[in-house]
């Protein structure tokens, strides 16, 4: 009887990392890439501002169609294409994350970069999501 009560619970490492996937990630990135927008020069400037401007269409294409009434319109499939690409799967939704992660990451290796501090808050958080990620994956 034991197996049975198990296999109707959730697993919460995978309720966790979709909880982030959806709602905390990108937003969080994008704040970090806006600050940096601000307070850098340069190229890691402009690197910064485009994983902004890619963190703010995901979260546009993600809350903008409900809220709207779009959904089930050419336009609410178009943002469901565009928050549910994938890496390793068609429909995983990881193209964005990864995508706005590398163009964050990118801004920390130009010239023109300031307050190592996001950075560090970038590694860690992602280390933490990814880390999910490859949890999820096993």
């Amino acid at each position: 009887m034991s197996n049975f009560s198990t296999l109707f619970e959730p697993n919460y490492t995978i309720l966790t990392f979709l909880m982030i996937k959806t709602f905390f990630y990108i937003e969080f990135i994008g704040v970090l890439s806006l600050i940096r927008t601000f307070v850098s020069r340069g190229p890691s400037r402009w690197a910064a501002f485009t994983a902004f401007s890619v963190a703010l269409a995901g979260v546009a294409a993600k809350y903008v169609p409900p809220l709207a009434g779009f959904i089930g319109t050419d336009v609410g499939r178009i943002a469901s294409r565009i928050v549910n690409q994938g890496v390793f799967q068609s429909g995983s939704g990881m193209a964005l994350p990864v995508l706005v992660s590398l163009l964050f990451a990118l801004s920390w290796r130009l010239a023109g970069r300031r307050w190592w501090g996001l950075d560090a808050l970038h590694l860690i958080a992602a280390i933490c999501f990814f880390g999910l990620w490859y949890f999820t994956l096993l």
